[in-house]
Order: C-alpha cells, then structure tokens, then sequence
C-alpha cells in the first residue's frame, strides 16, 4: 500500500508543467525503432501487429486516437477511431500513413500511455517509426516483466534498422502541445544527458545513413552491427555482464550496464555505460540531423542544440 504511495508521488514529481498548468512534459520510458520500405504490405501488417499488441495490452490507459491524414483526435470508444489493423494492412501503397494513441486527460497533453507510428509513400523513400511508452513506475509495480520484455517483441515484429529505448523526455502527440512542451525539455537535456530527447518523425529523414546515438537500449540491424565491426568484435569491446546483447533474427539489441543511468552535467556525473557504448559505435552514429524542436518562443532544440546533444558524449 505504502509502494504504490510512494509510486504515485513519484509520478507527480515527473510531470513537468506548461505556465498554465497542464502536463507538457514527462519523464517515463520510451521506445522509437525505424524500418524500411514502411509503404509495402508485410511491414504495415507488422506494424500493425506492433500497435495491437500495446492497445491491447493497455487500452483502459488509453483516452485519445488520432487518424491517418488527420490533426484531429477523437475519444476512444467512438465511431471515428478504428484500430490499425482494420485499415492499415490494406492502405494503398502509394499513400503514406500514420495514426497514435495516448492517455492523456485533455487531447494536447502530455501521457506516459502512447503508441504511434508513420510510413511515407515510395517516392519519398523514407523511414518508417513505431514508438511506444509506459510510464516511470510501470516495472516497479510489474516486477514479473522487463523494459527488455517490453523492447524485444517490437524488434523481432519490426526488424528495425536502428532504434533506442530507456528513459526520455514524453512530449504531447499533437503538434500544439509539443510547441507548448518543447521549451521544458531544453533545460533539462543539457543537465541530465541519460535522459532521451526524442524526435520520431526527424529520425524517419536523417537516420538511413547511421545510428541516432545511444541509451540503455540500443537497436541495430544486422547492417550496423557489421559496419560497427561484428557481433564478435562488439563482444571483446562490450564486456558480460555488464553489457548484455539480446539477439533477434536481423539485428542485435544491446543494454548498457544493469539500469538506466541519467547523469547530472552540473554535479559532472556522466552515464557512464552510455559513454562507452557511444565510443563503439560512434564509427555507425549520424554526423547530420535538422533539428529536434519546433519553432516558437522559449528555449528550443535548434539545429546547433540538436548537434551538440548527439554528441554529447564525446570526450567523457
């Protein structure tokens, strides 16, 4: 009883609030894995596999559901929302696609409960992107189940090019409430670098060429575990225990260390087991990005922000 007291409290500490009140950003896990060719059928039936698994799992969480080609979202349990699989499977594969749900009270805030997901069309051949969430406390209170658990059947339905999973930054799903959130990640990220500055859909145009970088999880295809230098280099690199991998037919996920590290930059304190997972796999990490915020008022992620994050552990 006292636990799940506690566990509350915690989750309120969590919740960074916009000037009028409302929860622009949370801290709670997160996973974002891109794949290839998302205009083609087995990948959106995968996809599609993907987002039924979480919905199913935690529809009584969920709240809103937005529609592909739509900004607005609309209340679970409405005729206007339809689950993936009753339409993604058998989009015509010249339309791009996308669709999200999330838990949040009001359509623009900010929820540890989401899914999303976006393919484009073949003409402009970019990546694809499943992202899931669940909040802080969520393995405390299921100790029968892992964050690794919860990353490795995505990965295996998926077959990611690349991907990251831990703890990150949760910002809204619509557009407005990340405009209103953006302004409080900025601060945070420079302070704690363990902690992810996530951006799905910027990843689906910069990431065809290398990795984003690293967190507790990292995903790598078979293609940037061999450019990297191989599953058996990675291993003299990587020591066991301390770095375990977790194989899947086309790709490799690596954790690093025994629990997510968020570092303090004010107290010098770095993750350390980022760092040197980030000093192995620099060789395969992006060297160009755009940017990961939105325009408007407050501090923002711009382009120089955004660069000086992805290589943030350099030197450490």
């Amino acid at each position: 009883m006292h636990l799940d007291a506690d566990l509350n409290e915690l989750e309120r500490h969590l919740v960074i609030p916009t000037a009028d009140g409302r929860p622009g950003c949370i801290i709670g896990w997160l996973a974002t894995v891109y794949f290839e060719k998302p205009w083609t059928r087995p990948v959106r039936e995968a996809v599609a596999e993907a987002g039924e698994h979480y919905i199913g799992q935690l529809r009584d969480h969920l709240v809103w559901a937005r529609r592909s080609g739509s900004t607005y979202l609309y209340r679970m349990g409405t005729k206007n929302v339809r689950m993936p699989r009753e339409w993604l499977p058998d989009r015509d594969e010249t339309e791009g696609w996308s669709w999200g749900f999330h838990g949040g009270e009001k359509e623009d805030d900010a929820s540890p409960f989401q899914v999303s997901a976006m393919g484009s069309h073949p003409v402009d051949k970019d990546l694809g992107y499943f992202h899931a969430r669940l909040p802080f406390s969520w393995f405390a209170q299921h100790p029968d189940t892992t964050f690794a658990d919860f990353v490795l059947p995505m990965c295996k339905r998926l077959r990611p090019l690349s991907g990251y999973a831990g703890l990150g930054f949760l910002l809204p799903l619509t557009v407005e409430g990340k405009i209103l959130g953006e302004p409080l990640v900025t601060p945070l990220a420079s302070r704690f670098p363990g902690l992810e500055v996530d951006d799905p859909g910027g990843g689906t145009f910069s990431l065809h060429d290398g990795i984003k970088g690293v967190n507790w999880l990292t995903i790598l295809s078979d293609r940037w575990v061999e450019a990297a230098g191989g599953r058996d280099y990675l291993r003299i690199r990587l020591d066991e225990p301390t770095f375990p991998f977790y194989p899947y037919d086309g790709g490799l996920m690596i954790q690093a260390g025994p629990k997510p590290q968020i570092g303090d930059t004010t107290r010098d304190l770095w993750p350390e087991h980022y760092v040197t997972l980030h000093k192995v796999l620099k060789k395969i990490q992006i060297k160009k990005y755009g940017r990961f915020h939105l325009g408007g008022p407050g501090p923002r992620m711009d382009q120089p922000a955004t660069l000086a994050w992805l290589v943030r552990f350099d030197g450490k």
